[in-house]
């Protein structure tokens, strides 16, 4: 049994360093074999919109350190994930790693893997997203997900301070362990309103009376009772779920696959029209 960490921070030694590392060192102590990537050493290309990855099997052909992060993940069982809040969401360089995995939906290449996620921040209430990117790098790569937490810790390497977060960061990594080694993807933190995410970012929407999770998908009924919000989901909702694989295959073959053929098919209309906006107001690039 394999756990890579993944770290989405510049900064060594900070507490997303230190969070891991002591989650890592529990999950060792259950048994497991670790490892640990920076992501920011590794250079992560922008994703160029192209989308011929999802019609090619030898997937991006951008040349840079993406598949060598996809394959350290197909090595491990579990993966931990430590990437810190800043302006109220997680880091650029996980987003940046979004993008690329955008193939890695339809193909299902890591499904079944867990994964836990924490989140290091300075400053409460300035959370909103934190997890929105973690989200959805575990929906888009088909992870099992045992833990969510974030940790209040806003001075530089103050997690050493504080004794319930490296309490809780080894007890995260331990149960990471034990849930691949048991294959029990019971999930363990603090429960949200989602109940896929288990995030509490609902979108109203427009006709007023639904509302959904943005990341996942599913759509629910608000209710207010004796002054209590809550979402009611129907039992039926998780199915629309955006990353379920069965959504995923008919995401791919009735709105993606279909665009190939018009995209050919109007390939010269498409470069005669598009001279205008090549010539005017051209980049230096």
């Amino acid at each position: 049994m394999k756990i890579l960490g993944l770290i989405g921070s510049y900064r060594k030694n900070g507490n997303s360093d230190i969070l891991a590392k002591e989650a890592l060192m529990g999950a060792e102590e259950a048994g497991a074999e670790v490892e640990l990537l920076r992501l920011t050493n590794y250079r992560i290309e922008p994703c160029q919109g192209f989308g011929l990855c999802l019609f090619r099997e030898e997937g991006c052909h951008i040349k840079d350190d993406v598949k060598f992060i996809w394959s350290k993940i197909g090595e491990a069982d579990g993966i931990l994930l430590s990437v810190p809040c800043y302006f109220l969401e997680s880091t650029a360089v996980l987003k940046q790693l979004i993008d690329r995995a955008w193939v890695l939906a339809h193909r299902g290449t890591f499904r079944g893997k867990y994964a836990s996620v924490m989140v290091p921040y300075a400053t409460r209430g300035w959370i909103p997203y934190a997890m929105l990117q973690p989200n959805i790098f575990f929906g888009i790569l088909g992870l099992k997900i045992i833990h969510r937490a974030a940790f209040n810790v806003q001075g530089l390497g103050e997690a050493v301070h504080d004794d319930a977060a490296i309490k809780k960061a080894r007890r995260i990594g331990m149960e990471l362990a034990r849930a691949i080694l048991d294959q029990d993807p019971t999930y363990r933190s603090e429960r949200g309103l989602c109940p896929i995410c288990q995030d509490r970012n609902i979108r109203i929407l427009k006709d007023h009376k639904a509302v959904e999770c943005p990341t996942c998908g599913i759509r629910g009924t608000l209710t207010v009772q004796d002054g209590i919000i809550d979402v009611v989901f129907d039992e039926n909702a998780v199915s629309t779920y955006r990353f379920d694989p069965v959504v995923g295959y008919n995401h791919f073959t009735y709105h993606i696959k279909p665009s190939r053929d018009y995209f050919l098919r109007t390939k010269e209309d498409r470069k005669t029209k598009g001279k205008l906006y090549r010539d005017y107001l051209k980049d230096e690039g």
